[in-house]
């Protein structure tokens, strides 16, 4: 039996990184709290079956933390908080317009170019 795909596969980074680490991680950024809002936003907004989100222990964009990737088209979101939640969910999952103002520039000029 074939499962239909969902529309969007999403990994949030919930990294911790131990205490005086060089790199920062998601987790002491609000990583609990973005992905607690982004599952009730789904449910809100009637998404929560068509999108699924998964963690992710780095997504290796440290500096741009908290980050979210879209698996389904590669994009990448960084320096998120949870009020930027409704306004993805809305715009990208609902719409399918990415939120260029949290992109992670490099990341997606990568992605863009294919460099």
């Amino acid at each position: 039996m074939l499962y239909p795909a969902m529309p969007y596969l999403v990994y949030v980074c919930t990294n911790l990184r131990p205490e005086g680490s060089p790199k920062p991680s998601c987790v002491q950024r609000g990583a609990t709290a973005l992905l607690e809002r982004l599952n009730a936003e789904l449910v809100t907004q009637g998404l929560d079956s068509t999108v699924e989100v998964q963690t992710a222990t780095c997504l290796g964009a440290c500096e741009n933390g908290c980050t979210m990737l879209v698996h389904t088209d590669n994009t990448w979101y960084g320096h998120l908080m949870p009020d930027d939640i409704p306004e993805i969910v809305e715009s990208h999952f609902k719409n399918d317009k990415p939120v260029t103002r949290c992109f992670i520039k490099h990341l997606m000029l990568r992605r863009l170019t294919g460099s």
